[in-house]
């Protein structure tokens, strides 16, 4: 079954390493700007609660050239389902806005 992350990452971080040059970023003969990354799934929730992390990357990188910018955490269904009944639905034609 598919699971859904949510999370954000740090954009400043991201122009600041673009800015630097930083090797993860390449761009493509289509002229746009692509960066390579590693979604990392932690086995535990880490002390903030998140289940992933993402980290730039590229061939032959070395540790400093790695650098995270964002976290992501597992979507939880909600626990209520919302209930509606045909009370609930109108049936006057009349009561549309249009």
């Amino acid at each position: 079954m598919a699971k859904l992350y949510y999370g954000s990452i740090d954009f400043s971080k991201l122009l600041e390493e673009a800015k630097k040059g930083n090797k993860a970023f390449s761009r493509a003969q289509n002229g746009k700007i692509y960066l390579n990354l590693n979604v990392w799934i932690n086995d535990e929730k880490d002390q903030y609660g998140n289940d992933a992390s993402i980290q730039s990357t590229f061939k032959d990188a070395k540790k400093e050239d790695k650098f995270y910018f964002g976290n992501l955490k597992a979507s939880e269904p909600s626990l209520k389902p919302l209930e509606a009944g045909a009370k609930d639905i109108p049936t006057d034609e009349d009561d549309l806005p249009f």
